[in-house]
């Protein structure tokens, strides 16, 4: 693996609010000064291919993230913050549909509303 890649495996595999590709490339400049977005899209793109990490797509650009198992995300419709909910059986529900699924490649399940720290203010 490159000192590139790995950098960007760090950040994705440090984070827990799902950064878009511009979030990494930030956060992996920190690390190394010299990285540039293209080459940490490059990675990212390298990291899905290989299962390390998943994208998800999003009307605001994909973003990416550490757990690899099937699951559930919620998304704030006022700001934008991106997490995990992991209380939802995907697999369960995807193994009531396995008599007219052959493969599955990947799954995109976002629920978005508006998260507690938003219900109170004002936009």
């Amino acid at each position: 693996m490159s000192k590139q890649k790995e950098v960007v495996y760090t950040v994705v595999n440090s984070s827990c609010d799902h950064p878009t590709a511009e979030l990494v490339a930030f956060r992996a400049k920190q690390l190394m000064p010299s990285i540039n977005l293209a080459t940490v899209y490059r990675n990212l793109t390298a990291l899905e291919n290989e299962n390390r990490i998943i994208r998800i797509h999003s009307d605001k650009g994909d973003r990416f993230d550490k757990t690899l198992c099937h699951h559930a995300h919620f998304k704030c419709d006022k700001c934008g913050e991106f997490f995990d909910l992991l209380g939802i059986d995907l697999q369960k529900t995807l193994d009531n549909f396995k008599n007219e699924i052959h493969t599955i490649s990947s799954v995109d399940f976002v629920v978005t509303g508006t998260c507690k720290n938003c219900k109170d203010k004002t936009y």
